[in-house]
C-alpha cells in the first residue's frame, strides 16, 4: 500500500513522503506491522526531495532560500552512529587516567577517577552503557568512574562469591535516583571481565518488558518467547565472553530443541547455532545457563540493570488482553530462576540495580521484599511475583562524600565538563547544589547550575 502510495501520488507533502520512505527502509520484515512513530523517527533512510514547483516566464522569486548545509548532509546535533555533529559541539577532551583493575579496586584509591581498561573495552562495547552514564561518557574520554567507598566493599563481596554458589550471592543495589547504582553496576561488570569471570550484562531490562521485541506463544502451554531478543542476547554473550566459552566443554551430548549438542562442543559453538537460527535461541539459552551453571572453573556473574523490571507486570499481552507478568515470557522467567536462586552457579553472583529513571517501571513487589516499603493493607501484591523475590539480598548505594566528589571534580575539570577554577568554594557549591547525589553533581558542573 505504501508502494502505492509513492508512486501514484507525486503530490504528497515531503514530509509524509519522508516518513513513508524512513518507515519503508529502516524496519525490519519481522517488525512490519508493527511500525510506531518512535521507528520512523529512528529511521536512518533519507526521503528524495520533492520536485520544486515550476515557474512562470518572467516571474522573479523574490524569496531565496539560502542552502542550508545541515539539511544537505542530513546531520543533526548527533550523527548515526551517536556522535555529536562538530560543528555545534567540541569533540570530548582525552583525559589520561590510569586502568580501573582488580589491583586498583581497593581502599588507597578511592576517590580516584579510573578509566575501563583497554582489555576489556571491546567487551564493553558489546552491549550499550546505561543512558545517563553514556551522557557523561559522551562528554568525557576514555570512559572512566570514580572508586567509591560502596565500589570497594562491593567488590570484596564479589571476590568471595568465586567459590559459593550464586544463590548465595544475590544483590540488589538500591538507592535514590541518580546515586550511582548504575555506575556501580558497570564497576562490578568491568572488575569481573578483568577477573577472567563469564559475564551476562542486561543494561536496559526495561526493553525486555515494554513489547519492543515480537513475541509467540509456545503451543500447548501459557509461555511466550521473544526469538529476536533472545537471539540478540545469545550474540552478545558470545561476543563478550568467546575466549572463556571456548575453552568450556559440553561434557555430554544434550538435546536443544529438535536437535542434540554433541559431547565434545564447546560453549561458544553452541550459542553460535543462536546467533544463525533466531527460533532456535531460546533453547541455546536455557541450555547454556545450564551447562555454564554446572562448571566449577570459571565463576559466572549476572548483572541486570532496572531490575525492577522483573518483578512488575510487563506490556506484553496474552490472547485476552491481559499484561503478561514476567514469568510468562521464557527469557526473563530464565532469568527470574537465577535471582531467585532457584537456579544456580557453582561458583558465581547474580547482581541487579534498581532503577527509578522510569516510574512506570517501579515495582512495589520488590521494595516490599527488600524492606525499603511497608506492605499496605489496602493493596493486594502478586504472590506469584513475590515469591520470585525472596531471599535476595539489599546493598544501600549512598550519594557521594566529599573526597569521591573532589575527584571527580578535577576529572570534570580536566575534560573540559566546566571552565571555571576548580577553587574550594566552586566545590562546596556544586555539592551542596547536589547534595552529593552524582548525577545532579555532574549535572551542576554540565550545565552550570
Amino acid at each position: 500500500m505504501a508502494h502505492r502510495l509513492l508512486s501514484s501520488t507525486p503530490v504528497l507533502a515531503r514530509t509524509q513522503q519522508t516518513l513513508v520512505a524512513r518507515a519503508r527502509a529502516a524496519v525490519p520484515v519481522q517488525f512490519a506491522n508493527y511500525v510506531t512513530a518512535s521507528a520512523v523517527v529512528m529511521a536512518g533512510g533519507k526521503a528524495k526531495k520533492a520536485s520544486a514547483p515550476v515557474r512562470a516566464k518572467g516571474q522573479s522569486n523574490s524569496f531565496r532560500r539560502k542552502k542550508n548545509e545541515d539539511e544537505d548532509s542530513g546531520e543533526g546535533a548527533t550523527g548515526g552512529a551517536g556522535r555529536l555533529n562538530e560543528k555545534y559541539y567540541k569533540p570530548a577532551v582525552p583525559v589520561k587516567v590510569e586502568e580501573f583493575l582488580p589491583s586498583t579496586a581497593t581502599t588507597e584509591y578511592i576517590g580516584k577517577v579510573l578509566g575501563f581498561p583497554a582489555a576489556v573495552t571491546p567487551a564493553l562495547s558489546q552491549t550499550a552503557y546505561p543512558t545517563l552514564l553514556n551522557e557523561q561518557f559522551a562528554l568525557v574520554k576514555p570512559a572512566a568512574l570514580v572508586v567509591r567507598e560502596s565500589t570497594v566493599s562491593l567488590l570484596e563481596r564479589i571476590d568471595k562469591a568465586m567459590k559459593t554458589p550464586s544463590e548465595k550471592s544475590r544483590i540488589v543495589l538500591t538507592g535514590e535516583s541518580g546515586s550511582g547504582k548504575s555506575a556501580l553496576l558497570l564497576q562490578t561488570v568491568s572488575h569481573c571481565l578483568s577477573a577472567g569471570w563469564v559475564v551476562i550484562y542486561v543494561p536496559k531490562a526495561s526493553t525486555w518488558m515494554n513489547s519492543s521485541f515480537a513475541y509467540n506463544k509456545v503451543l500447548k502451554s501459557t509461555a511466550f518467547v521473544q526469538p529476536t531478543l533472545a537471539s540478540a542476547l545469545v550474540g552478545q554473550i558470545l561476543n563478550v565472553n568467546k575466549s572463556a566459552l571456548s575453552k568450556i566443554i559440553i561434557p555430554e551430548t544434550v538435546p536443544v530443541g529438535r536437535h542434540e549438542v554433541a559431547k565434545g562442543t564447546s560453549l561458544a559453538s553452541l550459542l553460535e547455532s543462536g546467533v544463525k537460527g533466531q527460533f532456535a535461541a531460546q533453547d541455546v539459552m536455557e541450555v547454556f545457563m545450564k551447562q555454564i551453571g554446572a562448571q566449577k572453573e570459571i565463576p559466572t556473574l549476572i548483572a541486570v540493570d532496572e531490575i525492577n523490571s522483573f518483578f512488575r507486570p510487563t506490556q506484553y499481552m496474552n490472547q485476552e488482553g491481559k499484561e503478561l507478568d514476567p514469568e510468562h515470557l521464557k527469557l526473563p522467567q530464565l532469568f527470574l530462576e537465577y535471582i531467585s536462586g532457584k537456579s544456580t552457579f557453582e561458583h558465581g553472583a547474580v547482581i541487579g540495580a534498581t532503577s527509578d529513571a522510569l516510574l512506570a517501571n517501579k515495582s512495589e513487589v520488590l521494595e516490599v521484599a527488600l524492606g525499603i516499603k511497608d506492605v499496605s493493607p489496602y493493596k493486594k501484591l502478586s504472590s506469584s511475583l513475590m515469591a520470585w523475590a525472596q531471599g535476595l539480598a539489599r546493598i544501600e548505594v549512598p550519594n557521594y562524600t566529599a573526597a569521591e566528589a573532589k575527584g571527580v571534580l578535577e576529572y570534570y575539570k580536566k575534560g573540559g565538563v566546566f571552565y571555571d577554577a576548580p577553587s574550594e568554594a566552586y566545590f562546596q557549591s556544586k555539592l551542596i547544589t547536589s547534595g552529593g547525589n552524582p548525577r545532579k553533581f555532574f549535572t551542576a558542573c554540565a550545565k552550570g547550575i
